[in-house]
């Protein structure tokens, strides 16, 4: 039975984090070409968000923030063939935090400034050790104070509409539990293994004089004195010579062949098998043969039914995914030399697939769970608001948020982990209606290489 805990594993947060992200990794169309004009000293306007004009200070402070994140120390001149990228993921940074602001307001949601400076407090003791950290930090990445309650806020107000838009544990129908256990019913099959004990040697006359011995006496006794004297395969010669639920195609294939074939209790060998260091003579004997089985509907119903609500979860949040972009992309208008794919009067050029992003798309980063920091400069590109980092590296590390981390996910270092609108959040911690990390049912088999099917009639 291939296992459903990889499956399982997508969890709201990794989805909505997708639905944030993907506005940055790969989303242009034509709109039309009036729009509104953009306020002198503006570089956007974002219509119908909180403070929706996006001043020429602010980008110059961001693509301050954005070149010190690509590890450089300051961005580069205009005629750089990298400035557009960094510009880009400058503005889109500023872009964004306006979007959720935007989202969160027409959905009534709000955090108190109470709720900000209780989780800032917090990380700055569990990220940065102290005050003195934080303030060296802000001091390297040209942050300032106001920036990291400001991306505290915003990664408050994602958390937030995480839960208005994914349903926290949505209702799943027996029947669609019973068809997609038909559907995909080869994940629930277990082959045939086998037990067997195993003596190997590259010397022939230590494998006949251990077959003479286990001729007269074959108990897993007599298996463990003799493996641990003749056998010289490091894996078994401690146990007896046992090895346990071999599938078939496991072993080299003339040991494969000689187990699969073997009556239970019988001594076969020696014979000559395998190349390189395991290259030598075998003697087996199958101690049990385990057959074939196929999990029934009642002993896997809930781990589909898992399965099945990460589905729906993961539905629901492709479904704002595209209302969210087409909204907020629609109502947002960009100064000449600051237009990206993400403003509604965006043209793309013969030169530019429609479709396709300025900014190079990275694996999403899941909101509250993002990657851990290392003190390695990054090589990714920036693309959205930026979050803290070790404040001890040199030069000063600043992740992008929406989609680019300074180190793989999963990787650990000094500066903690990020949300997904640019704050820090504490180690350890879960977002609303997502499973706990290793989560995976007991007796899962392992995870399919592709995507999760589609529920059937879904």
């Amino acid at each position: 039975m291939r296992r459903l805990g990889s499956n399982i594993q997508v969890t709201v947060a990794v989805v909505l984090g997708v639905a944030l992200i993907l506005i940055f990794a790969g989303y242009a169309a034509f709109r039309g070409l009036g729009s509104p004009s953009v306020p002198s000293g503006d570089i956007a306007l974002v219509k119908d968000a909180p403070n929706g004009d996006v001043t020429k200070a602010e980008f110059e402070a961001d693509i301050q923030q954005t070149a010190a994140q690509q590890g450089l120390p300051k961005p580069p001149k205009p005629s750089d063939p990298q400035y557009p990228t960094i510009r880009d993921a400058a503005i889109n940074d500023l872009l964004l935090s306006r979007w959720i602001r935007g989202e969160a307001q027409d959905r009534g949601i709000e955090v108190s400034e109470t709720e900000v400076s209780d989780q800032l407090d917090q990380l700055i003791k569990q990220q940065f050790g102290g005050q003195q950290q934080f303030q060296s930090f802000l001091k390297q990445s040209g942050f300032s104070e106001q920036d990291a309650h400001d991306r505290v806020e915003l990664s408050l107000l994602a958390n937030r509409l995480q839960e208005a838009i994914v349903p926290q544990q949505p209702s799943i129908d027996a029947d669609l539990i019973k068809n997609y256990y038909e559907a995909n019913i080869d994940q629930f099959k277990q082959p045939e293994t086998r037990d067997f004990r195993e003596i190997f040697n590259k010397d022939q006359a230590k494998v006949e004089q251990a077959q003479t011995i286990l001729q007269k006496d074959d108990s897993a006794k007599s298996w463990e004195t003799v493996a641990s004297k003749y056998s010289t395969d490091p894996t078994s010669n401690k146990t007896g010579g046992l090895r346990k639920n071999v599938a078939e195609g496991q072993s080299d294939p003339t040991v494969d062949q000689q187990v699969f074939s073997a009556p239970e209790g019988q001594l076969v060998g020696p014979f000559q098998a395998g190349t390189g260091s395991q290259a030598g003579y075998y003697l087996i004997e199958v101690e049990q043969v385990n057959a074939a089985k196929t999990s029934s509907l009642t002993d896997v119903s809930k781990q589909i039914e898992q399965q099945l609500v990460s589905i729906t979860q993961q539905q629901a949040a492709q479904n704002f995914q595209t209302d969210f972009i087409d909204k907020w992309s629609s109502r947002t208008f960009c100064a000449a030399g600051y237009v990206t794919d993400h403003c509604a009067n965006f043209v793309p050029t013969s030169q530019q697939v429609p479709g396709s992003a300025a900014v190079a798309s990275v694996q999403p980063v899941a909101p509250g769970s993002a990657a851990s920091f290392s003190p390695t400069p990054p090589t990714g590109t920036a693309q959205g608001p930026c979050g803290f980092t070790d404040p001890t590296a040199k030069p000063p590390l600043v992740c992008a948020i929406s989609g680019t981390s300074a180190a793989p996910q999963g990787a650990t270092g000094a500066g903690g982990v990020i949300g997904p609108s640019g704050a820090p959040v504490p180690p350890g911690s879960v977002p609303p209606g997502s499973a706990p990390p290793g989560s995976v049912p007991p007796g899962s088999a392992p995870p399919p290489s592709s995507a999760p099917p589609p529920p059937p009639g879904g």
